[in-house]
């Protein structure tokens, strides 16, 4: 039995389809089929009912899926062991990273933690999605957002504050709003997982339901829109820091700051202390980053010369 095909079918079954998992991993519906075929094969039973909309597990796939998850995470503590006693770290490390943020602020710095990690093979898989690390078998995920399993280790890597921008070319053209109450006047760029923006008053916190002219699916359609100057977004300093330093983007109502801010957090699979390959990319990538990280410090730069 491989262990790519058992982590498989417990993700297929998790999800409720096998093209879906496929798709997580990068497989073709026939490739995901194959896949689930020949862990049938392996256990010489059928595991799951197949409709034209989702699969189901049979009994013996519902008694392998009851142990199945324990068996994994046994096996993974295991390697994270053995993988503890090595003097430096090596195998593969898969890593899920927000496609802008890994852009920007991981890969530029890889080839010098390669130099560093000449044994260490790097998987990364680019997504704005929240992955599963454990069903999933991620080492590590960057990520931006709230953290909701409290079993996940984790470890702040910066704080990431938010500010709303816009191109000169669109503060030439429809001027800036002064406060909140302006913001009708104005073309607002939004995506669906932020249908509300929030401000900081003089008397308390201020909710701006957007009513978008321009809408989309995801943070890169806002940045592009308002570097373009199609409008005014809500972007976190790591997207933009360098955009405001060059003069690219203009940071906008400056007495009304954007409250609810997030950070950047590594998060790893639960467990008694983070994998020796992972903790060594966390620990480079914060030395990197600097405390405060560079994309905050040369924001508060940028304040005090423009006061």
């Amino acid at each position: 039995m491989r262990l790519e095909d058992l982590r498989f079918f417990v993700r297929a079954a998790a999800l409720g389809s096998l093209s879906a998992a496929g798709r997580e991993i990068g497989l073709s519906p026939s490739a995901a089929s194959s896949r689930l075929a020949a862990l049938e094969r392996d256990v010489g039973t059928q595991l799951v009912l197949r409709t034209t909309r989702r699969i189901q597990a049979t009994d013996a796939g519902e008694l392998l899926l009851r142990n199945a998850g324990d068996a994994l995470d046994l096996l993974d503590g295991a390697l994270r062991e053995m993988e503890e006693g090595a003097e430096t770290p090596r195998g593969t490390l898969r890593m899920s990273l927000n496609m802008f943020f890994g852009r920007k602020h991981v890969l530029p710095y890889l080839a010098e933690f390669r130099d560093l990690y000449p044994d260490l093979r790097l998987h990364l898989d680019f997504s704005d999605r929240i992955v599963d690390l454990v069903a999933e078998g991620y080492d590590l995920a960057l990520r931006g957002a709230p953290l909701a399993d409290s079993s996940l280790i984790a470890r702040r890597l910066a704080g990431n504050p938010r500010v709303l921008c816009a191109s000169p070319a669109y503060i030439a053209r429809r001027g800036a709003p002064r406060s909140p109450m302006e913001l009708k006047d104005h073309d607002c760029l939004s995506f669906r997982s932020m249908p509300v923006w929030y401000f900081e008053g003089p008397h308390g916190e201020i909710a701006h339901p957007v009513e978008a002219s321009i809408s989309g699916d995801n943070g890169d359609f806002a940045y592009d829109a308002a570097r373009l100057g199609l409008g005014l977004a809500i972007k976190s300093l790591a997207h933009v820091w360098d955009d405001l330093r060059d003069g690219h983007l203009v940071a906008v109502m400056p007495d009304y700051p954007v409250t609810r801010v997030g950070a950047i957090w590594a998060v790893a699979p639960p467990g008694r202390s983070m994998a020796l390959k992972a903790r060594v990319l966390v620990d480079f990538l914060r030395a990197k980053y600097g405390s405060p990280a560079y994309w905050e410090a040369d924001h508060r730069i940028l304040g005090a010369t423009a006061a």
